[in-house]
């Protein structure tokens, strides 16, 4: 076990949480650990494998949640404020991770520790308090069925002004499968997907607390912010559309390349994107921006809400995914509607992409005559989306109707509903997919099937392929591997997506090199950077494998593998499953897969996962 004294760019302890027995166990970071796995998603993932069995029931006492940072967690690299969360989805059933921004991974950094990982559970609720190294557990009852936002008030009052937290709302505690996690900070920050709020739900944990002053030591800060500075101008210019409007610039491109799902992907164009756009938030909405600890970007804002349940407040802009689940996915152009739908989830702790398309889902399937009004107790409609704020507080306290209806997440809600429910789902693995075409890229439906998370954009980003088209089979799934090993160790380092993708590329290369070194002191090179985001992604996928995943469970929604895009640029596109088959193929082999999608042993061997 190395120290502290040995490290740069860790602080060197981890800390276990048995929430059953109340003990609270510290140890010292492995730094031969460190070296194969990074940190964040590369952590996450080992512990995973590692303390989790694979029977395990998600919502089990012997599931766990891991709080990750990495070596530029906290550090003069720009977007690296973030963390990783991560456990076993409730949503999924398979391994799930979350990225997510704000200051409290940093703080966590600060307190004293890379790691946290919180298993058992509580009898009654607790919360989790951290500071300078001191771990307490402490009653929670009376924040159990606050808001998120109530939460942060309620510990800043009994902790401290200087504190951080990531902490769930109502959703969360009712065992919504896609509840998430809120994380405090200049900009707060969703780890949304996958339901990991559940987990913490059902283990009666609130949430973290944390303050901490200790700074993580770096190996040559000298030669490390030099470099930054060569580059700076650069990415603040590839990153010119985040800085203006977010990630809500992504509307109208995306919808003017016929990929901007809507109508429940009935179709990939929507007519009014412009009134969802970033363009038009910017002009009539938009106050100010808000950047992640040390960012130079700023893609979050505040919008000003002018009617609804936030009325004269304001609020965070909801990102393009939302503007996609809750916009043109329910045939949407009511951007006020959206707001306060958007904070409401906030508030809540729900992942908008799943409600959203959920909603969309049920919505379809009400129109079919699937399911009638009298089973919802509320009238839905394609177009008509005023009570978005009011749907989602439904949906997180479980009432009645539409709110225990949605809470079930769309796979679960249509083995409810059965008949001909299955034709309408957008979804993969469990998960609701993100609104980066299935159907309209075929490189984006392999990126979707083979993501260990499920429908998430997050693992292979094949949205910056370009020549997805012409590309032959093969060079997609190369492109979706290169892809998946960039995230990886993206996740693991933990960096900003956005940071990481503009600064130093969409695969990876030379250029992650030098600040990976100046914070470490590691003599590593692009041969070994690309091995270890290889074995984080390749035992992600064996806690998958253990947990059921194969070639079958790859499938894609059938409306993408069976409906052609109706009307736009892309007309005509869909993934059959003969083509999503010779993908597959070429994907597996490539890998060292066998044909099932099972990692061979030769693989793991020179992986050293064996």
């Amino acid at each position: 076990m190395a120290g502290k004294t040995s490290m740069h760019g860790y602080v060197g302890s981890i800390v276990k949480i048995d929430l059953t027995r109340g003990s609270v166990e510290r140890e010292p970071l492995d730094l031969m650990l460190a070296r194969r796995f990074l940190g964040g998603n590369g952590f996450a993932a080992k512990f995973i494998h590692d303390l989790v069995p694979c029977t395990t029931d998600p919502l089990s006492d012997q599931n766990i949640v891991v709080f990750a940072t990495g070596p530029l967690t906290g550090s003069p690299v720009w977007g690296s404020g973030r963390g990783h969360l991560a456990s076993v989805s409730p949503q999924t059933g398979m391994f799930c991770d979350s990225n997510f921004g704000g200051d409290f991974a940093s703080m966590l950094k600060k307190a004293g520790f890379d790691a946290l990982i919180i298993g058992g559970r509580a009898e009654t609720p607790v919360y989790i308090s951290i500071r300078n190294g001191d771990v307490r557990i402490r009653d929670a009852k009376d924040l159990w069925g606050k808001t998120t936002g109530e939460t942060h008030e309620l510990l800043v009052a009994r902790e401290g002004p200087d504190i951080e937290s990531a902490v769930i709302g109502p959703a969360g505690e009712n065992g919504v499968v896609f509840a998430a996690v809120m994380c405090s900070g200049s900009r707060l920050s969703a780890a949304a997907r996958g339901g990991i709020g559940a987990v913490l739900g059902e283990k009666r944990c609130k949430g973290i607390a944390v303050a901490g002053a200790e700074k993580p030591k770096i190996a040559d800060p000298d030669a490390l912010k030099p470099h930054l500075k060569t580059i700076l101008s650069e990415v603040k210019d590839k990153a010119a559309a985040l800085r203006s409007m977010g990630t809500p610039f992504l509307v109208k491109m995306i919808n003017e390349k016929g990929a901007l799902c809507t109508r429940n992907n009935m179709r990939e164009t929507f007519d009014y994107a412009e009134a969802i756009s970033g363009e038009f938030i910017r002009e009539n909405y938009q106050k100010k921006s808000v950047a992640c600890r040390g960012c130079p970007v700023g893609c979050g804002k505040l919008v000003s809400v002018p009617q609804g349940a936030f009325s004269d407040r304001d609020v965070k802009m909801p990102e393009y995914e939302t503007l996609y689940a809750m916009g043109s996915m329910l045939f949407n152009s009511d951007i006020v509607s959206i707001f306060n739908g958007n904070t409401m989830c906030d508030e809540m702790g729900l992942d908008t992409i799943s409600f959203g398309v959920t909603l969309a889902f049920l919505t379809e399937c009400a129109e079919r005559g699937i399911v009638h009004e009298n089973e919802i107790k509320t009238r839905l409609s394609f177009g008509s989306r005023g009570n978005l704020s009011e749907i989602a507080k439904k949906t997180a306290l479980r009432e009645e109707g539409i709110g225990q209806l949605l809470a079930l997440g769309s796979e679960r809600l249509s083995r409810l509903l059965g008949g001909d429910s299955y034709k309408y789902l957008y979804s993969q693995q469990g998960l609701e997919i993100a609104g980066h075409s299935a159907r309209g890229l075929p490189s984006m439906g392999l990126a979707y099937a083979t993501s260990t998370r499920g429908g998430s954009h997050h693992d292979a980003r094949a949205n910056y392929n370009d020549s997805d088209m012409e590309s032959s089979v093969e060079e997609r799934a190369q492109y979706c591997i290169d892809s998946e090993h960039n995230t990886a160790v993206g996740d693991s380092l933990v960096i900003c997506r956005f940071i990481q993708e503009r600064a130093f590329g969409v695969r990876l290369n030379d250029a992650y090199i030098p600040p990976l070194r100046f914070v470490t002191g590691w003599d590593i090179d692009l041969a070994e950077l690309k091995t270890i985001g290889e074995r984080i992604y390749t035992l992600e996928r064996i806690i998958n494998v253990k947990r059921g995943a194969n070639r079958s469970t790859a499938r894609l929604p059938y409306r993408v593998m069976h409906e052609p895009i109706p009307d736009g640029p892309r007309k005509g596109r869909y993934v059959p499953q003969a083509e999503l088959d010779r993908m597959l193929d070429s994907y597996y082999r490539l890998r060292g897969w066998d044909r099932d999608g099972a990692p061979l042993g030769s693989t793991l061997s020179r992986l050293g996962l064996a």
